[in-house]
């Protein structure tokens, strides 16, 4: 049954009447139409419609109602209750309660004392689910036959799924349509309801569509802006809850128009859904209402005025997927010069804000846990001449978009209300391999796939370099170029070389499409490559796995690097500008080099002038060591430690101690001492007239050429021969700027 009527809408009331006795009369007042749905709150963990009855009848007697179940013959029917007591001017009215079922009920009433004198609702009831979404075209399009041009599935049910509409593009008025075979609406609705009915057989469902076509929210709270009538949307809500009705859920995607707020959207829209600011203090309409840093929204109504917070909830849909304009660089620039695409880069800024207003704690519980991201389905069509067209709409001409996003639509509703046993797939979980080699993140649930792998087409072929089995990852802000399905697991390769400790990957940025080339991408459907999880959920390949997830979850766990610089045959080198003090006894030198093999000459790591400390590598890889006192006596001549204890092409720690007053000089090598040259102490000083010079020897000789992260010195010693905990008299370290800054250099600076 289809019920068609303009914008003003009357309920007339009609009186079933009943056959009574002379001392008594009852009469109920009719639902203002057959089928009527309440909400059963399950958002709230309830089962059970409130159903508001009226009439008149004798004064003084009390009324009993129940809900008789029509379908089977009473057999579910509820008790009699006592609901009203008839006042002194022969009305009564009062509260029907009854629980959500499969049956359709009628309103039975009778009188208490008299228990044959009763009436019944002509027009039936049933409890289930009233659902509200908001938006604009591309949730209008849902109940469009002019862009839907699909066949409607068959329905599996009937007599389960209402829809409520405004017909903005013809004449029509509000439309009220049972969705049968008959009468589908469309073929995404059709889709659409068979979703919910596969999850919820037994189920009831009213759907409202508050959507309006090129609309923003910020246009219907404004009622001196004519873009959208918030009259109108408040003329069809009160035709769905003309019989005191509820609307259990309200659900929102609605970033097309107000995903231009971008990183405001929170602060922006917060007022609408809560009738608070974000720090919970009373809004009160009318008022201008500023955001960010100098945005306002004029604010005539907020939904408070049509849905009572403690009953609607809002079930928050993620964005949807947002296509490219152009051939893009990355995620939010256009490949030519690299401009940054603002609306791409607001949709994603827009997503993070959605996030943190639907966990804002201000916002008094109104808000359903997030739900679903509808990613995977197609937009727009080829425009007949090589390029594609409308990519701001789900495909009309195809099951892939309208129907698609249907159901998409419909799981996210039921997922975020609790009415489904999945979980929405994240990125959950990421390991970086210990050698830089790859990055695998994957979702607890269950075995990421694509839909293309999951209908078992042929993977894209190597035209462009982000045609990867999974679409959508950026390294360091730059497309991936090998990501694949691995064990069900992703598995993202550098673009080259290996990942070190910087490096940075993320999924869904900007659009959260995946996109670059225009139209290629389109043509070649690279939605099909976003990550999906099959949950079970029915009709789909998969849920989309969400965009941008956990920062903390995807951080790079590879150990940091310490900046280093690296030397030449002709520097830099390091000289002090000062003399070894006076009274010396003992001098440690440590730091972290890495020699190349190919490089090696019998190089040295320090020298003090006239070798009074050196310690010089050989191409052995043994480290010899010349030690003289303040007298010039050879304490330790050119002995060397074993051969291959200084290890080339990784990296070496190395401290080297000498002690003139306990006659010892240690050699440690990576935290452990290789060897120790004793000797009988002479005059048990260091001479006052030596420099120190890193990294090479007397007369600009034996350069190390190496990378090197630090060297220290300090005059002093422990009794290990380990690095003193004292802060050292110099340290050299730092990167090529750092180190071609610094006093002590000499030679070709740092590159």
């Amino acid at each position: 049954m289809m019920i068609m009527m303009g914008i003003s809408i009357a309920t007339a009331a009609s009186t079933s009447e009943v056959s009574t006795p002379p001392e008594a009369e009852l009469a109920m007042t009719e639902l203002s139409r057959d089928r009527t749905l309440f909400d059963s709150g399950f958002a709230l963990g309830l089962n059970t419609g409130k159903i508001p009855l009226s009439g008149t009848g004798t004064a003084g007697h009390v009324v009993q109602a129940r809900a008789y179940s029509t379908d089977d013959s009473g057999a579910s029917s509820t008790n009699w209750v006592d609901i009203a007591t008839v006042d002194d001017f022969g009305n009564w009215s009062g509260e029907l309660s009854a629980p959500r079922n499969a049956s359709w009920y009628r309103p039975d009433v009778r009188l208490k004392a008299l228990p044959g004198i009763a009436a019944i609702g002509g027009n039936r009831f049933g409890v289930g689910h009233v659902i509200a979404f908001w938006g604009q075209s591309e949730d209008e399009r849902f109940h469009s036959t002019y862009y839907d041009q699909t066949t409607a599935p068959a329905l599996l049910n009937e007599d389960a799924v209402q829809y409520m509409y405004f017909d903005r593009a013809g004449s029509d008025g509000l439309v009220h349509t049972h969705v049968t075979d008959a009468t589908p609406v469309s073929a995404a609705v059709a889709a659409l309801a068979n979703t919910l009915l596969s999850e919820r057989p037994d189920d009831k469902f009213a759907l409202v569509a508050q959507t309006h076509s090129g609309t923003s929210p910020m246009q219907m709270v404004n009622d001196s802006d004519t873009g959208r009538d918030w009259f109108t949307d408040k003329a069809l809500h009160d035709y769905a809850t003309a019989d005191g009705q509820q609307v259990g859920l309200a659900t929102w995607s609605w970033f097309a128009a107000p995903g231009s707020l971008g990183a405001f959207y929170e602060e922006a829209l917060f007022p609408l859904f809560t009738g608070l600011t974000m720090d919970g203090a009373p809004f009160t309409t009318p008022a201008a209402h500023a955001y960010g840093f100098s945005g306002s929204i004029q604010y005539d109504h907020t939904f408070l005025e049509i849905y009572d917070p403690a009953y609607t909830r809002w079930a928050p849909l993620g964005p949807h997927r947002f296509d490219i304009p152009e051939t893009m660089q990355d995620a939010t620039h256009i490949a030519n010069g690299g401009t940054e695409v603002t609306n791409l880069l607001n949709k994603q800024l827009s997503r993070e804000s959605w996030r943190s207003m639907i966990t804002n704690a201000n916002a008094g519980g109104v808000f359903l846990p997030y739900g679903v991201e509808m990613l995977t389905y197609q937009n727009g069509v080829p425009d007949g001449f090589g390029g594609w067209t409308d990519w701001a709409h789900p495909a009309g001409g195809t099951t892939d978009g309208l129907q698609q996003r249907a159901k998409l639509f419909a799981h996210s509703i039921m997922q975020s209300a609790g009415m489904v046993g999945w979980d929405v797939p994240e990125f959950d979980h990421c390991e970086w391999e210990a050698s830089g080699a790859y990055v695998e993140i994957w979702s607890s649930s269950g075995p990421i796939t694509t839909t293309r792998l999951a209908r078992g087409e042929a993977a894209l072929d190597d035209s462009f370099a982000h045609w990867t089995d999974i679409a959508g990852w950026q390294i360091n802000g730059i497309p991936a170029q090998r990501a694949e399905v691995v064990a069900g697991r992703v598995r993202i390769y550098p673009n080259s070389g290996t990942f070190t400790y910087a490096d940075v990957i993320n999924f869904g940025e900007g659009g959260a499409s995946g996109m670059l080339a225009h139209p290629d991408d389109f043509y070649a459907a690279l939605w099909e490559n976003l990550p999906i999880v099959d949950v079970g959920a029915t009709g789909l390949e998969g849920i989309p796995v969400r965009a941008l997830p956990d920062p903390a979850v995807l951080a790079n766990t590879l150990p940091a690097s310490t900046p280093f610089f690296t030397t030449t045959a002709t520097g830099p080198r390091f000289e002090s500008p000062t003399n070894i003090p006076a009274n010396t006894t003992a001098i440690t030198i440590a730091g972290r080099v890495r020699v190349p093999a190919a490089s090696i000459s019998n190089d040295n790591l320090f020298a003090f002038t006239s070798t009074t400390f050196d310690a010089q590598i050989l191409s052995s890889g043994a480290v010899r060591m010349t030690l003289e006192d303040s007298t010039g006596a050879k304490m330790v001549q050119a002995q060397s430690t074993a051969d291959g204890v200084f290890p080339f092409d990784q990296w070496v720690d190395f401290e080297i101690a000498a002690d003139q007053v306990n006659g010892w000089l240690k050699v440690r090598l990576n935290g452990v001492e290789v060897s120790e040259f004793t000797f009988t102490p002479g005059s048990g000083l260091f001479t006052t007239s030596r420099k120190a010079r890193v990294l090479y020897q007397n007369s600009d000789s034996n350069q190390l050429i190496a990378d090197v992260e630090r060297v220290q010195i300090w005059y002093e010693a422990t009794t290990d021969g380990s690095a003193p905990t004292t802060v050292p008299v110099k340290e050299i370290s730092g990167d090529a700027d750092t180190i071609n800054a610094d006093a002590w250099m000499v030679g070709t600076p740092a590159a």
